[in-house]
């Protein structure tokens, strides 16, 4: 969610004025440093959920004190306990069942609370988990509650898995598309199954931003700040910021390239030495 943050995340918070956010999923803390920055400055609190955050995120965390607490539990047992919150950024397991239950347990909560259900954002709600489902511990699910899944790599335009694509590191499911499969299906059936109204925001750049606000938290500078987003100006600018992100890939791309053309030609070299 980093890549969102000065641009679209950043300005919601600014106008919504939380005191207490949740981040589910805040890996090595890049945006986690962001939220915390935020807290710092203006007196809110943040609870941070992750069981298992990469090593970098507790340097991250050493920066701060009392901004913050980290609840290191999976999110389906961490939100049953959460104080009202105005903020939630999702970040976490991509696939319908998480997300769906997630959504569930976090407005129960704030409904349990006597609370406004909070505006949420969403990560990876475009391809290629917008509508595939990933497990990163597939066992976590009940085989009803899964799609069949191996861990091979996705290209776009492709419902089937490859042995060459994307992400073949993770439990991808067999296919995209269908009922219950991925991130944004998710969101769309949990909205789907709320009595009260939801708007809904999709950015389809950088692996997808959505962003829900529950009719009671939109204003009119909130609904101004948003429509802002699908400007032509605001556009304008993604796309350079995409090709900016374009270039950077390539330049590591060749870098890669040259690497690998440097340790092929140093292994030719040992061939020749030792068949001399």
């Amino acid at each position: 969610m980093n890549r969102f943050w000065h641009s679209f995340i950043k300005p919601v918070i600014e106008i919504a004025q939380p005191k207490r956010l949740i981040e589910i999923g805040a890996a090595e803390g890049l945006n986690t440093r962001n939220l915390l920055a935020y807290c710092r400055q203006t007196g809110a609190h943040i609870d941070i959920i992750d069981p298992a955050p990469r090593p970098v995120l507790h340097g991250v965390l050493a920066e701060y004190d009392t901004e913050y607490t980290w609840l290191a539990l999976k999110s389906l047992d961490a939100i049953p306990g959460l104080a009202a919150v105005d903020v939630a950024l999702i970040d976490g397991d991509h696939n319908w069942y998480t997300v769906f239950t997630e959504l569930t347990l976090l407005f129960t909560r704030m409904a349990q609370l006597g609370a406004v259900p909070p505006i949420v954002f969403h990560h990876d709600v475009a391809w290629p988990y917008g509508r595939r489902d990933m497990y990163y511990n597939p066992d976590d699910l009940e085989p009803a509650n899964r799609h069949p899944y191996a861990y091979q790599g996705m290209i776009p335009g492709h419902s089937e898995l490859v042995d060459e694509g994307i992400n073949g590191y993770l439990a991808n499911a067999l296919h995209e598309g269908g009922p219950q499969n991925g991130v944004l299906t998710g969101i769309e059936d949990f909205i789907a199954s709320e009595s009260q109204p939801i708007s809904f925001y999709m950015l389809p750049f950088f692996s997808g931003l959505s962003i829900m606000v529950p009719q009671q938290r939109m204003t009119p500078p909130l609904q101004q700040v948003i429509n802002g987003f699908f400007s032509t100006e605001s556009l304008l600018q993604c796309c350079r910021n995409l090709e900016e992100e374009s270039m950077r890939v390539r330049a590591e791309l060749v870098k890669t390239q040259i690497r690998l053309l440097k340790r092929t030609e140093a292994l030719e070299r040992a061939k020749r030495l030792l068949t001399t």
